[in-house]
């Protein structure tokens, strides 16, 4: 009855974590295709759009492996993820690149959090094969939430290229300043 429970507990997340990736990658999928005359930022949205819909269909052989279901109702804190994610997929502001990467940023941070109950979750009720899949794409997603910041500054200065008189220096200022902020 216990592993019973554990495997329900397990498929839940993983058909959860199937509809959070997969609202992200359609929301970058999306920016993708919008931002195609941005060469500093589109290959990272490609290389990021690809690399989720990997961790959707692996998530979702998981969930087939263990015999659950991928059409379950995304409850709590997948619920969450979810809304951010579909507001990513409303809102098309291709003349703002840097709060669409701003967007992204935050529903990856979600994700990753996601990922790191999934994970605690599995290996507490024994299911090393799935935290290693959630440990697997969690540092896919925290490369890509970081690579994304550091993409800001410059997306945020391109974005305010209509202005005058801006610094120079300040993308690289930005980053430095960024970059120190998470040093401890």
């Amino acid at each position: 009855m216990a592993e019973d429970k554990k495997k329900d507990l397990i498929t839940k997340y993983l058909a959860d974590m199937i509809g959070v990736e997969g609202h992200i990658y359609q929301a970058i999928d999306k920016q993708v295709k919008e931002t195609k005359d941005e060469q500093d930022i589109n290959p990272k949205l490609v290389e990021i759009s690809a690399t989720l819909e990997q961790h959707v269909n692996s998530l979702r052989a998981r969930l087939q492996a263990l015999g659950g279901k991928e059409s379950g109702p995304v409850k709590e804190l997948g619920a969450s993820v979810l809304g951010v994610a579909a507001g990513l997929i409303d809102k098309v502001r291709s003349e703002e690149v840097s709060k669409d990467l701003r967007d992204d940023y935050t529903a990856l941070g979600l994700s990753n959090i996601s990922y790191v109950m999934m994970m605690t979750t599995a290996l507490a009720c024994n299911d090393n094969e799935t935290a290693q899949l959630c440990s697997r794409n969690l540092k896919d997603n925290a490369r890509f939430t970081r690579e994304i910041g550091g993409l800001i500054p410059y997306a945020v200065v391109r974005d305010l290229s209509d202005l005058t008189d801006l610094n120079p220096q300040a993308v690289e200022q930005a980053r430095q300043m960024s970059g120190d902020s998470w040093k401890p």
